[in-house]
């Protein structure tokens, strides 16, 4: 029975990918434990976040404790919580809320841990002393969604804006970026909040056009995938896809570079999630090995289109 105890021990060691403590796993430097706390597991592209900080944390020799505050800020100020008390070495935090969340960094900051931001960020003029922002910047993402339907759609016309979480710095900011570029010809008549969900844009995308007739209008446009993709399955479903010219969203999901080439949707801006993960882990390390680090790390955004999405497939 102790053999096999040990054994199992042994394989769950292995699986985890990451010592128990003292040195790492290539026997050089110590074994940080970094907290994490993501806002929805859930989500695609922040699986695909999450999976690349958990190998990158194999690769460097720490350990990650990874929670999902599933778009709760209650819940996201308990998590942070119980990683101050475990006295984790780092946190790093994805905020939900622009404002809110500003309450679960400054327990981080007074509890004398560092703090990094991953992918999201704190409201315009927020006073939070983290470490470093590692992700990209949100507002490129709307101003090139905007581009895109200027350049396709020079005629303009009427469309549907689908935002994701009011208040969130992801959708606050792709929602000012679209704005400040889209031409004048542009008219939104109809904005639902779908908080980044699929079901949620389809049942919302289901209602508007029960309020708006056969061509009358000709684009959405998404703060993010899921949601375009949810209104995309509405707008089939009515047999209206012959209508819109153009169902953009962003983060270039595989699932969004399926519906490009199914013809549901015709453009993602892609951000590179693996990458901020990566990059992420990487800087959280050589802050902790004693090396300097730079306040911010901006990943580029790539617009995926039928022209180029053989390169993302």
């Amino acid at each position: 029975m102790t053999a096999a105890a040990a054994m199992a021990t042994a394989g769950a060691l292995l699986l985890s990918g990451c010592s128990t403590g003292g040195t790492d796993a290539g026997g050089g430097g110590e074994n940080y434990d970094i907290g994490v706390v993501v806002l929805d597991l859930q989500d695609p592209d922040l699986a695909l976040m999450t999976e690349a900080m958990e190998a990158t944390a194999q690769e460097e020799g720490v350990t990650l404790a990874i929670s999902d505050s599933k778009k709760d800020v209650a819940s996201e100020l308990t998590q942070i919580e119980d990683l101050i008390t475990r006295q984790v070495d780092a946190i790093i935090l994805q905020p939900l809320d622009g404002e809110a969340s500003q309450n679960a960094a400054k327990r981080v900051i007074d509890a004398g841990i560092p703090l990094f931001i991953l992918s999201t960020e704190f409201a315009e003029g927020a006073d939070i002393a983290y470490e470093s922002y590692i992700g990209v910047d949100d507002t490129l993402a709307g101003q090139m969604q905007a581009e895109y339907l200027n350049e396709t759609m020079p005629e303009g016309g009427d469309i549907v804006f689908a935002a994701g979480i009011y208040g969130a710095s992801w959708t606050d900011r792709r929602k000012s970026g679209f704005e400040e570029k889209i031409n004048d010809n542009f008219n939104v008549v109809a904005e639902f909040q779908a908080k980044g969900s699929r079901d949620e844009a389809k049942r919302n995308m289901e209602d508007t056009l029960q309020r708006f007739g056969a061509g009358e209008i000709v684009a959405v446009v998404a703060n993010n995938d899921e949601m375009a993709i949810g209104a995309a399955s509405a707008i089939r479903d009515a047999g209206r896809t012959s209508e819109f010219t153009a169902v953009v969203g962003v983060d270039g999901t595989p699932a969004a570079v399926s519906a490009i080439e199914a013809g549901d949707m015709t453009a993602t801006v892609r951000q590179d999630s693996e990458g901020q993960g990566s990059e992420a882990v990487r800087v959280v390390h050589s802050f902790l090995e004693g090396e300097a680090v730079e306040d911010r790390y901006t990943l580029p955004f790539t617009l995926i289109t039928e022209e180029n999405l053989a390169d993302f497939k």
